[in-house]
Parts: structure tokens; sequence; C-alpha cells
């Protein structure tokens, strides 16, 4: 769900609660990301378009560069002042945030910082005891009575939407509108998010498509008793994490009985934080892939626009033996042959047949013979070099696409960071500046079966690693014939179940190109048969002996 008003109030609540004293400092760890940083804990408010947010959150270290100037505003006004407490308008997504301070004349001031968390219009307003506007972290001019510059009165948004705990059921279906149940209620209660919506929807017995309009008395008593039921379960002050599977996909200060999620009770300030760290490590992690990707396909189309010029330039050597052919028969017949015509026919000894051959007629037969054999030999070491190129680009595309495969399935960082390193050493990337490091491989994705350890790689550099430090009676598995992860089953020298190769199969599939097709063959043989030739791409290797088995793909959860 969106950070409401509803879920705000929690963490203000906890705020309130728990933070006192002086504010030791102010600092930004991001564009969008301000620090309120107090003796024993911090109030990290954040402006990020996508996942604006505030809560209480650990210490963190001072960054080393210089604060931008916003924040020494916000320094010079509210360094060493005392916390007051933080207040909610109503239930709105705006927080403010109360201190108290001596100014640069040694007269006690009081300051007001403005949070509004409000997606990509969120901002953060420094408002002076008078009212007015100190400055902000984000500066508008509207022309609609609401501008945030310094020195003009800072202007609250305005809200005309009910008190959604102390709203009677009349009062809020006053005027009910010819839309859905659940947009009614967001558009007619402040700080309801559409998913707490839905969830009083779900708990009346609604459909997501009934209308407000057609609101009888015996739904409305049913509706009733789900937002009665909906208020009590939200003062008691809980709130949750909402997983699937392993990860974090939403926060709520109530148990959504409408998902299937894992809910886990923790603090508002801890659940928000875990929620949208996770959001923006993936983010991160999605704007890296995009990064690398956009590299890598570039490279794709380049390489293929080659290719198919090359393949376009064998083509037209084909005929190549045809001109040793007429070269020979002009040779074979050359003491009764009349060039002066342009045209001459032979014929040949094999077929019999008569061949009528162009040539110089300024030319002798044996000097036109001579034309054919140069012009064949030159047709022919062209489509040796063309062929030889084609092979080698081949190869090469054969690579990019497995490097763009290993992007694709890229789950973390540090695996992105392995394939941007990859990158660089073959020359696809500029290598950047980093402090010398010993050369590490992070560690694949491992999975226990049937008593067997199975390991799938996650990159080219641990498809490598996987193969060099494999032993020669493990089981390599690969998709057949299409980009993917190197696939090991850990032997011991003992028998592998049927099974077991099945379920590693399954894990090659899912983790390829063809992760999203109904079956895919998987080659699979002992790594003793599996080899590196020198100079072959990271991740490329030549196999023999291998057998073939068709699975259905399967991805590890998690």
């Amino acid at each position: 769900m969106p950070y409401d008003g509803l879920y705000m109030r929690r963490v203000i609540e906890e705020i309130n609660e728990k933070v006192e004293g002086n504010l030791r400092n102010v600092y930004q760890s991001t564009k969008v990301d301000y620090y309120l940083q107090f003796t024993n804990t911090a109030i990290r408010i954040s402006l990020n378009p996508t996942s604006s947010f505030l809560a209480m959150s650990e210490r963190m270290k001072l960054p080393s560069q210089m604060p931008p100037s916003f924040t020494m505003l916000l320094r010079k006004y509210l360094k060493g002042s005392k916390f007051l407490g933080v207040e909610q308008d109503g239930y709105s997504r705006v927080a403010y945030f109360r201190f108290r301070g001596m100014d640069e004349f040694g007269d006690e001031r009081e300051y007001t910082l403005v949070a509004e968390i409000m997606g990509k219009h969120s901002n953060l307003i420094l408002v002076s005891d008078e009212g007015k506007v100190v400055d902000a972290h984000k500066r508008i001019i509207t022309g609609k009575g609401r501008e945030i510059l310094p020195g003009r009165w800072f202007v609250p948004f305005e809200s005309e939407k009910l008190d959604p705990i102390s709203s009677t059921i009349d009062e809020i279906f006053s005027n009910p509108e010819d839309i859905p149940i659940e947009r009614f209620l967001v558009k007619r209660l402040e700080g309801l998010s559409r998913v707490l919506a839905r969830e009083i929807t779900y708990r009346a017995g609604f459909t997501l498509s009934f209308s407000a309009k057609d609101l009888t008395e015996r739904r409305k008593e049913a509706l009733e008793n789900a937002i009665e039921d909906f208020r009590s379960e939200y003062l008691e002050g809980r709130t949750y994490v909402l997983y699937d599977g392993s990860k974090p996909v939403d926060i709520s200060p109530l148990v959504l009985r409408h998902t299937t999620f894992r809910h886990v009770g923790k603090s508002p300030s801890e659940c928000a934080v875990e929620l949208y760290s996770f959001k923006e490590s993936e983010d991160v992690l999605r704007n890296k892939k995009r990064d690398l990707e956009k590299v890598v396909v570039k490279e794709i189309d380049k390489i293929e626009g080659i290719v198919g010029k090359l393949k376009k330039e064998l083509e037209e050597t084909e005929g190549f033996e045809k001109l040793r052919k007429f070269g020979e028969l002009l040779l074979y017949a050359s003491h009764g042959i009349d060039t002066s015509k342009g045209t001459v026919e032979v014929r040949d000894w094999e077929s019999g047949e008569l061949v009528k051959i162009e040539v110089d007629p300024r030319k002798s037969a044996v000097e036109n013979a001579n034309d054919y054999f140069e012009r064949y030999k030159k047709l022919k070491r062209k489509r040796e070099r063309v062929k030889e190129r084609l092979e080698e680009l081949e190869e090469y595309l054969e690579y990019l696409y497995q490097l763009w495969q290993t992007i694709l399935d890229a789950e973390d960082v540090e695996t992105i960071e392995e394939i941007r390193e990859e990158m660089e050493e073959v020359g696809l990337l500029k290598a950047q500046k980093r402090k010398k490091r010993e050369k590490t491989v992070s560690k694949p994705r491992r999975v226990e079966f049937g008593g067997f350890v199975i390991l799938v790689g996650k990159n080219n550099r641990q498809n490598d690693e996987l193969v060099r430090s494999s032993s020669p009676e493990d089981i390599w598995l690969h998709a057949r014939g299409i980009p993917g992860a190197h696939v090991v089953i850990k032997t011991g020298k003992r028998e592998v179940p049927k099974e077991v190769i099945e379920f590693a199969a399954s894990l090659a599939a899912g983790y390829s190109r063809g992760k999203d097709s109904g079956k895919v063959p998987v080659d699979y043989t002992l790594i003793k048969y599996v080899r590196k030739p020198k100079g072959f791409k990271p991740g490329m290797v030549i196999y023999s002996g291998q057998k073939t088995i068709v699975v259905e793909p399967r991805r590890l959860e998690g």
C-alpha cells in the first residue's frame, strides 16, 4: 500500500513516544533523503517520488561530501534546537516537526519543519514562527495561491475529506457517486489508501465493481459493520510487514484479509524502513541492470547488422567454383577458340554439354582463362575470410546473448557489479577506477534436493568458477542451444537418481532464455567432458558425451 495518512499516524505516535532531546545534526544521504540526527536515533524523511515516507531510523555516519545548500540552512536554524514533537494535520500525509532554539541574536525562536509525503509532490519546508517560508527542498511557483518561496506565507494543503475514524456512515455517503465503493471511500476519507479501501470493501462482502450509488439499507449496514471492524482493529495500534515468500511487498496498520501475503508484526518505523529499503535496493538493481542491458543490446544490434552484411557477401561468392571451371574449359579448348565476339561456346568434357562463356574480345583464350583463375582465387580468399569472420562474430553473438541473460537473471547488486566488471574486461564498458582489491567470485545459488547439493551460476564469472572448481564426476547441466546458467550437481562420486537430474535440469531451464516456455531441452554431462578452450569468452564452454532431457522450467523461491 502507499504510505498513507493512517499509516503515518502510527509512525508519528512512535516518534513522539521515543524521540526527545536536542537535534544534533541534519544531513542528506542522497538527493532525496534527509536525516534528523538525535543522540540515540534518527528520523529519516525520504522524498523519493516512488517511495516517499518518514520513519525512525538508525543513526548513520555523516557523509564526507559537502552538504547541499538547503541542508546547510537546516543546520543553521535547527541544529542544537530542542525537539518539541511532531504533529499531523488530521490524517493527511503532512507532518509538522516543531523545534525551539536560539537565533543568531540569542533570542528564543520556534521553527516548524514541514514534511509533505506525497509521492512526486513530496517536499520538505522550513517555516518560521511567523508562519513564513524560510526555504524548501523544492521551491514551487504555481500561480494558484500556494507558492513555496522564501519570505512567502506558508499555505498548508487544504483537504475537504472526512475523518476516517470518527465520521458516520451517513456522513460518508451523504452524496454517493456512481463509482466503485473502493474509489468512493478513497475520495471521501482522508488518509485512506486504495489498499485499505479494498480491505473495507472485502470485509463488507462487496465486489470491487459495486457502485456507491447502489447502497441499499441492508448493504449500508454491512458496510458500516466492516468500517467499524476496520476502525477497531486499526485503533489497536499494530503494524505489519507483508511478505511474498521472503520478500517484503507491503506494510499495513492492520491485517489485510483480502490478500494471501504473510503478515509479520513489527514497529511502525521498522516496517516502513524494511519495505522501502528493499524497494530502494530493487530500484538500484533495476537501474543498474537497465544500464548494462542497453550496452549489450546496442552491441548485439551492431554485430547482427555486420553479420547480415557478411552473409550477403557470402551469398555473392557462392558461384566462385564456376569461375575455375570456365578457366579450365577455356584453357582446354584454347587453340580453336575465337574470342573476338565477346562470348564463346565450349563443350564441357565431363557433361558433354555446350557451355557459353563471356570473354574479353581483346584477349586470347589463354588470357581470358587466366583472368577467370584470378577471379576465382580472389573470391575463394574472400569467401574464406568472410566465413572465418562470420564464425568469430557468431561466437561473439552467442556470448552477448549469454551475457544478456545473466543481466536479466541478476537478483542482487553484487551479481550485477561482477557482470559490470566482466563487461569492462571484454571491452564493452570503459574500465572504472576502483580501489585495488583481491578479485573474488560471489557465491552461486545453492539448493539441496534428494540429498545432493545443486549449484546455479548467477553470472559468467560464477559459471566459469563452477566448471573450474567442480570434481570430474560432478554433473554439469545447461539449457540446450540457448543462453542460460551453468548448473552443477555435486555428486560426491555417488550415483545420481533420475529425479535429482530432472530437478537440476528444471533449474537450468528456469535460469535460461526458455524460462517462460512450457518445455525446455537441457543437456547434461560429466564435468570432465566440459572444456573451456583458450581465448573463449567468460561463461562459454564446449562439451561432449551429453544426454538430453526435456523439462518444465523452475526457479528458486526468494
